[in-house]
């Protein structure tokens, strides 16, 4: 008997509505980008079949995901409705790592590693200079959030950077 993958729209709001033990979500931004696009359903379905792509390549390389971090990932998306597609790659440890480009001159990766905290990479032109601003860490979700309008990131729209 084959059992059908819930839609990517079940899979967040199953998340988001977790019991109390699971980590808290946050509430979408107000810099969200205006609201989800008009195929909601598309980003998340594309995830989800990034995820089961994954998931065989760390079954050959012994690297199984981390439950926390695929649940901490579909928690900050759920959060971004308006966000472009991120590519999505699997660390050696077992975490999900998104990375979303703004262009030549920006660059945002994402580590989820579980509680609601990811390990971040910010790369940002100056501008008018070539300079390359960079910052890196470990932080919540809300203080993320916060680093990527302190950066001008655009991370909204089409994936058209990839």
């Amino acid at each position: 008997m084959t059992t059908a993958n819930p839609s990517p729209a079940a899979t967040i709001a199953a998340i988001t509505t977790a019991p109390a033990s699971a980590p808290a979500t946050v509430a979408t931004p107000a810099w969200n980008g205006g609201g989800p696009p008009a195929d909601a359903d598309a980003i998340p379905q594309a995830y989800q079949r990034r995820i089961a792509e994954l998931r065989e390549y760390g079954i050959e390389d012994g690297v199984a995901i981390r439950a926390a971090s695929e649940q901490d990932f579909w928690a900050f998306v759920g959060t971004l409705p308006a966000a472009r597609k991120a590519s999505l790659v699997l660390t050696d440890d077992g975490n999900l790592r998104a990375v979303w480009k703004d262009g030549p001159e920006g660059h945002l990766g994402l580590q989820f590693l579980g509680d609601g905290q990811v390990q971040y990479v910010i790369f940002k032109q100056r501008r008018g200079d070539t300079t390359i601003s960079r910052v890196a860490g470990v932080d919540s979700f809300a203080d993320i959030k916060i680093r990527i309008d302190d950066f001008g990131l655009n991370i909204w729209g089409t994936d058209d950077s990839t």
